[in-house]
């Protein structure tokens, strides 16, 4: 029998030290293993928060709560900046309803505009999206339940980039893209990048999750890069970009 000891001689020092880490780790979900200070992820507010979003099945059986945090930190941030919020890439609803949960969204003068199919990737998107381990289900009526208590939500159902001009803002604050697809994703942020305002925040779920999704990290360098800012990458997989004050 080939013991604990015995393993951990044989193998190598890379090996060891990701297994040191797993057995020290405070988090370790949603393809993200850390030994850190984890405490701002089960505070009161934000935990009520993410059972909101939960909730909404949106994520299944798993948990992404790093991922979750990092948007509810952007909208924080962002609900003092003039505009509105946008989510390009809804699901179910999961991300935005643990982000106005966070928020206290009813309280604050501003919209939310929520852009999905509703239904999945368009078929004709598909050659510019990352495989997905699972796939979306039709889910429309259940987020304009989930939604329906928001006076100041605006749930526009259709394929990006034809249903953008829909959102009839001209001042964004907050800017989610999460589409699992590149072309789309561009799409989005080309349209909203000249009404994001001075300071206002785009999170990128997708920028460098993992290797399918490779597409999106290229086509958002590339675009970040003409417009002279830069992407800053988290170790959750996700990107963000604040808008400068001289642009």
């Amino acid at each position: 029998m080939i013991t604990r000891k015995v393993l951990m001689k044989v193998v190598p020092d890379s090996v060891r030290n990701v297994l040191r880490m797993v057995r020290g780790s405070e988090y370790a979900e949603d393809g993200l293993v850390a030994a850190r200070i984890t405490d701002f992820l089960f505070s009161g507010k934000f935990v009520g928060a993410y059972e909101m979003g939960k909730s909404t099945g949106s994520w299944g059986s798993g948990d992404l709560r790093w991922r979750v945090f990092v948007a509810c930190w952007a909208a924080q941030y962002a609900k003092s900046i003039p505009g509105d919020f946008v989510e390009c890439g809804v699901n179910r609803g999961g991300m935005a309803r643990a982000v106005m949960e966070y928020v206290n969204f009813s309280t604050l003068d501003k919209k939310f505009y929520l852009l999905d199919t509703y239904s999945g990737i368009p078929d004709e998107m598909k050659h510019s999206s990352a495989p997905l381990a699972f796939d979306y289900s039709e889910c429309f009526e259940d987020v304009k339940k989930t939604f329906a208590q928001y006076s100041n939500v605006q749930i526009i159902r259709g394929t990006v980039p034809m249903t953008l001009p829909h959102v009839d803002s001209n001042r964004i604050a907050y800017l989610s893209i999460d589409m699992n697809c590149a072309e789309p994703e561009i799409a989005a942020a080309e349209f909203f990048w000249d009404k994001i305002s001075a300071g206002g925040v785009l999170v990128l779920d997708d920028y460098c999750y993992s290797e399918p999704y490779r597409l999106q990290y290229k086509a958002f360098n590339d675009f970040a890069k003409t417009r002279n800012v830069e992407v800053l990458a988290l170790p959750t997989g996700q990107g963000l970009v604040f808008k400068p004050h001289n642009r």
